[in-house]
């Protein structure tokens, strides 16, 4: 009696852990949007998006440094996004010191699951990356999608023409994030094609 207790107790707090994740990952300046405050969308975007890099950064670290990965195209793949990613997770963190006035401060730690699957090894470890990497990159062209269409939102409202002129009032940190996430969008979508090419 008392394992059953047990075992549905830890049942109740698994689901709601993964009902909390799930609430907790979902694209946050989505609903920051609502408010219109532009300080609160731009760092809610850094929120999710920084440290959806830094997760991508430590797995690709794992896998390119992998020396049983026979695969050289996968090793060679994560190191360009440790290159590229570290890159802009640089940038992000310089609009949040500069537009929010204070420093980027991580709120919360993930791993992505194919490193965190040690009982794989060489190039199953590697499959198991590449597909979740494919994941990993969708959701980030999700969420930039997602933020382009808010600022699309801002700028349109902040937009006035003048003897036929469109002149939009706009924040650096606005524009640069939305050129950031441009960005994200056309080189993770040319990556997943890269990886769905594979063989292995």
């Amino acid at each position: 009696m008392k394992k059953m207790i047990i075992t549905i107790i830890l049942f109740v707090l698994i689901a709601l852990g993964i009902i909390l994740y799930k609430n907790m990952s979902t694209n946050t300046f989505t609903k920051v949007a609502k408010t219109g405050d532009e300080a609160a969308i731009v760092k809610a975007f850094l929120d999710e998006m920084i440290p959806h890099h830094q997760e991508a950064v430590d797995s690709s670290l794992k896998i390119m440094n992998n020396l049983d990965i026979t695969n050289g195209q996968v090793r060679i793949f994560a190191a360009n996004v440790v290159d590229t990613q570290t890159f802009e997770i640089s940038k992000m963190e310089n609009v949040y010191r500069e537009y929010l006035g204070k420093e980027y401060i991580p709120t919360m730690s993930m791993t992505m699951h194919a490193t965190t699957s040690v009982d794989l090894k060489g190039d199953k470890l590697a499959k198991k990356y590449t597909n979740d990497m494919i994941v990993h990159h969708q959701k980030a062209i999700n969420i930039s999608k997602d933020y382009i269409e808010i600022l699309d939102q801002i700028n349109k409202t902040n937009s006035n023409k003048e003897n036929g002129l469109t002149i939009t009032n706009s924040h650096p940190a606005l524009d640069s994030t939305y050129e950031l996430a441009k960005q994200i969008i056309t080189t993770q979508t040319k990556e997943i094609e890269v990886m769905k090419g594979w063989k292995f």
